[in-house]
């Protein structure tokens, strides 16, 4: 008989880390594994409104990185790029019959100062884009 352990003897065992909101990992409909109930929920709802062809071209966690007019991206002090990752992409028509892109954010009831900078950031570097925040 093999006994495995998960830490050493004497030693208190490792906790694992869970989402700091509660939020629980979540498969939806189509496959995907989604940071929570809600997000799954939505990629749900998404995908049926892309079968539908009121939305095209949906996408699941798109990255955006915030970049100076003169092509310079902002970096974190380890040089990496700082970056925002999404939780849809898609494009919606308006009443003209125009294509425009749309950037989803799920959250919870909870908007931390992170989140709100992120916001602020991303509309001032990508104007063009509508980002939603649904919950």
């Amino acid at each position: 008989m093999v006994i495995r352990l998960s830490h050493m003897p004497g030693e208190e065992p490792v906790k694992k880390r869970g989402n700091k909101f509660g939020a629980k990992r979540t498969p939806c409909h189509q496959g995907h594994t989604h940071a929570s109930g809600s997000e799954a929920k939505w990629c749900n709802n998404y995908t049926l409104l892309e079968r539908g062809g009121q939305i095209r071209h949906l996408e699941q966690q798109p990255k955006y990185f915030f970049v100076a007019t003169d092509g310079r991206r902002a970096l974190k002090d380890n040089g990496q790029p700082i970056r925002y990752t999404a939780d849809f992409r898609f494009e919606e028509r308006d009443k003209a019959g125009n294509w425009h892109p749309v950037v989803i954010d799920v959250k919870g009831h909870y908007r931390d100062d992170t989140w709100l900078l992120r916001r602020a950031f991303f509309r001032f570097f990508h104007p063009d884009i509508d980002l939603r925040e649904v919950s």
